[in-house]
């Protein structure tokens, strides 16, 4: 397990134009409260971790499958049990949330590329059912559960920025290698929820900025494997992708909604 917390990375490039952290102000308040799912991982952990140093005063709720296994934090948290693959449990985590623990923000860090019995496709010839729904259930219908259940819990008029880890692999447009289908598509397909989720909040009026957030290639163990393949400077400590994922968060405007945004504040298409 990762534990660094710098927040530098090897060669951090340099912000263009086209990033949102190059706005002259924070379009957002601070947080009062934030949401992090997955607090488990690699980058839900350094979500934790960094918000609190960035927002001292803010009220944590860590969202894990065993949050008994949590790390512990010298900040108060709520922590709260809960199943991706279970909607009953998703809706079962936000209900349990009181009116004045509402969040304001939401991080969405889950994610899953692999396990000891499954390994990314390289080739059309290994593409299996099981994998293929385990990664469709995993990256794209548990996160477009949690954000439905999110939104059937909080009144019309709260305002709210959700952030979903997303991945550019995930990209129609970008994609320029193939392999690694069931990955692809899952993220390909919460990439069109994501917009989905906006184009229908919009239409409602409602004050919900739902966007998609590309932490780069970060040492976790969900890129372990692929390490070796990975230049050093491109590598990113799980503090420093967390810190500016949060740095993008606090830049968003309504108009954000539905695009896809990587830790430099810079979009991508679908």
């Amino acid at each position: 397990m990762n534990r660094s917390t710098s927040t530098q990375s090897p060669a951090t490039p340099p912000q263009t134009a086209r990033s949102i952290l190059t706005r002259s102000a924070t379009s957002t308040t601070a947080p009062r409260r934030v949401l992090v799912a997955g607090a488990s991982g690699g980058i839900g952990q350094a979500f934790c971790q960094q918000l609190v140093v960035r927002y001292p005063n803010i009220e944590l709720i860590r969202l894990a499958r065993t949050p008994a296994h949590l790390e512990p934090m010298a900040h108060s948290v709520l922590e709260l049990a809960f199943d991706l693959l279970d909607e009953a449990s998703l809706q079962q985590a936000v209900q349990s949330l009181k009116s004045e623990q509402l969040p304001d923000w939401v991080f969405i860090a889950t994610g899953w590329l692999h396990d000891e019995q499954q390994q990314p496709e390289k080739t059309f010839r290994s593409l299996d059912p099981a994998h293929l729904l385990r990664a469709y259930q995993l990256n794209a219908v548990g996160p477009a559960l949690l954000v439905k259940a999110l939104l059937s819990q909080i009144p019309k008029a709260h305002t709210l920025n959700i952030g979903v880890l997303s991945a550019r692999v995930g990209s129609i447009s970008d994609n320029r290698l193939g392999g690694w289908h069931s990955y692809r598509t899952s993220k390909a397909a919460l990439n069109m929820l994501i917009k989905n989720f906006a184009l229908e909040l919009a239409r409602q009026k409602r004050p919900v900025i739902v966007t998609g957030l590309q932490p780069g290639t970060t040492a976790t163990a969900l890129s372990a494997p692929f390490q070796r393949n990975v230049r050093p400077e491109h590598l990113h400590t799980p503090a420093y992708s967390a810190a500016q994922l949060i740095n993008v968060m606090a830049q968003l405007r309504q108009e954000d909604s539905g695009e896809l945004f990587d830790f430099l504040g810079e979009r991508f298409a679908p």
